[in-house]
């Protein structure tokens, strides 16, 4: 039993990281005028709620959601753009009935 726990907390490190990478990377590189950032947010829920339904706990999904959300702030774009993003977040997570807590 040991060894099965170590192996999931291996795999859910693995995941994070690859998830924290590609939306840090997606964030930081220049997108076009015509998309918009809600399409990110909701990018963002789809994966968590993927997350959620591979097996991994709530608590883990949120603190790896925390610290993208905290990420982000830090990487200096518009409150507007934030908004933009929780907006599609919050809808995604509402329309695949995910139990994610509610971003703004």
């Amino acid at each position: 039993m040991l060894i099965s726990c170590q192996t999931k907390d291996v795999a859910f490190l693995r995941m994070s990281r690859c998830f924290l990478l590609v939306t840090v990377l997606s964030v930081l590189m220049p997108i076009e005028v015509q998309a918009s950032r809600n399409d990110f947010g909701m990018g963002v829920a789809a994966t968590a709620c993927a997350m959620l339904d591979s097996g991994m706990r709530q608590r883990k999904v949120e603190k790896v959601l925390d610290l993208l959300e905290r990420q982000i702030i830090a990487s200096g774009i518009s409150t507007r753009q934030q908004n933009e993003m929780a907006r599609g977040f919050n809808f995604q997570a509402s329309r695949n009935n995910c139990r994610l807590r509610y971003r703004n």
